[in-house]
């Protein structure tokens, strides 16, 4: 064991909102770093304290409050329940959850959810049993959103919103009807309710907003202030007032007739929630929750302890400089080592940030790689239809070798390793293509660009092994791993700074391979406490790895210790070793977007 002292440099507030719902009093927002609850608009947010070993509550999407005072958070990790008493309960493993409401129904507590994988699932006892509610769907049906009428109660009317068509229930038994076509894709939809408790239903798509004032059998376009596609609809408790978002202009309607545009806003609406005729919150990109209070003029930023920076890397630049990006597109430099900060927003999705100690820095978007020779001006370098889930960009320490790694499964289900390659420091690209792996669960590039490395399971004879390329023009050679791991998740890899080593990190497993260019000698170290959630290099002498909050340090010999105390309230996700030669040190970034320094006492 080994103790290291703990300095935070920054926490920025704001980030993603990915989901609001209030009851008309409380407000939750689910964020890219947890989930997060005030009792009354522009009041101090406060974060729901998640259990410790239940692993992370970021990527909280979507949220509700039901009417029996519980909270419902659905992550990628599972559907979680905070309970009135302070309790939790986990209500579903991993899920791919895009709606969730709830209601009551006589004695039974209802919560409703509509997965991209299960459909439509509902448990008549606050989330502890489900059933499937899918009679009447397509077996493969896209499901975009879902909702329940105001008065589901007495009329059990529920509003299925698919990519391409609207479906309606119209019963407690759960049988779906499809409604008549709506034009255009479609992402949302909601009901509203006039003064007489009269019901109607609304979706909006590319083609704009439309109404059914029968339930689903006819529609008609709603005159608008702003055209645009409309991704996220809200109305109040009541289903009374309306608001619409499309990208960054909003609309706003008291009975669902007559709508008034509000002022655009500085990052797209990711989320709306209305409290009342009064007060309107929206869940931004990059800009965290904006409060705007009828008539609005302006919106006021919303932010007082409420975080959804979600790391996705730091950089140590030879210069001193320090630099991190987020999951919402922020960039933050440093140039004198954590004690003040500049910051550049993209308002763009990123999901992975990498550069070495010189040399352009890059950062994957959803659809192209982004280059940076100073970390606040970045342009579009490599166009991308789309990103697979497991994808790696791999930059060398100079920036000039950058590898793109997809492993997707092609519309013949047929699985193709797609590498991107540039050695030129992103300027020119070419692209390969490989169909020898039936998976690929890790990467690492070697520091000095000459060799990649993979951890795959070969189609020839299905069997997990490294398999390692020099370059520029080397073949592969594959050597199989002694033991199996998990073919389940990610494996972490990462090249020692001389070279001569990788580590191997699947799950909370810890492995070294030895000579990765000779004749590499895999050797198993330790199995951790917990998963890993972050890698990072220590120097020359070897690696950090961080497990949750706790933080580790591996010597290229294979000895492991860990480092005390463990000081991060949040999950590390991002973890590098500092400039210094010989010392301990290092910088850490944790969920909630603080950035750590820590160095052996």
């Amino acid at each position: 064991m080994t103790r290291v002292a703990w300095q935070r440099l920054v926490r920025p507030t704001g980030g993603a909102v990915l989901s609001l719902a209030t009851d008309g009093h409380i407000l939750l927002a689910g964020t890219a770093s947890g989930a997060f609850v005030a009792t009354q608009p522009g009041e101090t947010w406060v974060p729901l304290p998640f259990p410790a070993n239940w692993g992370r509550l970021e990527l909280a999407n979507p949220v509700a409050i039901a009417p029996w005072g519980d909270r419902y958070i659905a992550t990628p990790s599972g559907l979680y329940r905070s309970k009135v008493d302070g309790s939790w309960q986990r209500c579903l493993e991993a899920t791919s959850i895009v709606a969730l409401r709830t209601s009551r129904e006589g004695e039974q507590q209802l919560v409703v959810v509509a997965d991209q994988l299960d459909g439509v699932l509902i448990s008549p006892d606050a989330g502890t049993s489900w059933e499937a509610a899918n009679a009447g769907l397509a077996t493969q049906v896209e499901i975009v959103d879902l909702a329940l009428s105001p008065r589901f109660a007495e009329d059990h009317l529920a509003l299925l919103v698919t990519s391409d068509g609207v479906f309606v229930n119209r019963s407690r038994r759960w049988r779906w009807q499809a409604a008549a076509p709506v034009p255009g894709l479609l992402e949302c939809g909601a009901f509203l309710t006039n003064e007489s408790g009269r019901v109607s239903c609304l979706v909006g798509g590319d083609e704009g907003l439309f109404r059914s004032d029968d339930r689903g059998r006819s529609w008609r376009a709603i005159s608008l202030p702003h055209q645009g596609s409309w991704s996220v609809l809200a109305t109040d408790r009541a289903g009374r007032v309306v608001a619409a978002a499309s990208d960054r202009s909003l609309v706003w309607s008291s009975d669902g007739e007559h709508w008034e545009a509000l002022p655009d806003l500085p990052s797209p609406a990711l989320s709306l929630a209305v409290l009342d005729e009064r007060w309107l919150v929206v869940g931004t990109f990059s800009r965290g929750c904006l409060l705007g209070e009828r008539p609005v003029t302006m919106w006021r930023e919303w932010n007082d302890e409420l975080y959804g920076h979600f790391p996705l890397g730091i950089v140590v630049r030879a210069n001193g400089e320090l630099v991190t990006s987020d999951y919402s597109g922020t960039v933050l430099r440093s140039p004198d080592e954590g004690r003040t900060w500049e910051r550049v927003v993209l308002d763009r999705g990123l999901a992975q940030f990498a550069g070495g100690a010189t040399g352009p820095l890059f950062a994957l978007a959803l659809d192209a790689v982004l280059r940076s020779s100073d970390a606040l001006h970045w342009q579009e370098v490599y166009a991308l239809d789309d990103i697979s889930e497991s994808t790696w960009l791999l930059v060398s320490d100079d920036g000039r070798t950058v590898f793109l790694i997809e492993h997707d499964v092609e519309p013949t289900l047929e699985p193709v390793v797609l590498l991107h390659a540039s050695t030129d420091g992103g300027i020119t690209w070419q692209t390969s293509e490989s169909e020898a792996f039936a998976l690929v669960q890790g990467a690492a590039l070697a520091p000095n660009g000459s060799a990649l490395a993979l951890l795959t399971v070969r189609m020839e004879d299905l069997r997990q092994a490294l398999s390692i390329r020099t370059l520029p023009d080397g073949d592969w050679r594959h050597y199989p791993w002694s033991e199996p791991l998990p073919e389940t998740g990610i494996v972490r890899m990462l090249w020692s700074e001389n070279g001569e080593a990788i580590l191997v990190v699947a799950e909370n497993e810890v492995w070294i391979v030895r000579q990765p260019l000779g004749r590499p000698l895999i050797r198993f170290v330790e199995e951790l406490d917990n998963p890993v959630s972050a890698l990072g290099r220590a120097g020359t002498t070897g690696w950090f790895i961080a497990t949750g909050t706790s933080l580790w340090y591996c010597e290229t010999t294979g000895e492991l210790r860990k480092l005390e105390p463990s000081l991060p309230q949040h999950t590390i996700v991002a973890v590098t070793g500092g400039r210094a030669v010989g010392a301990l040190q290092g910088y850490a970034a944790d969920v909630g977007g603080t950035i750590w320094r820590f160095a052996e006492e």
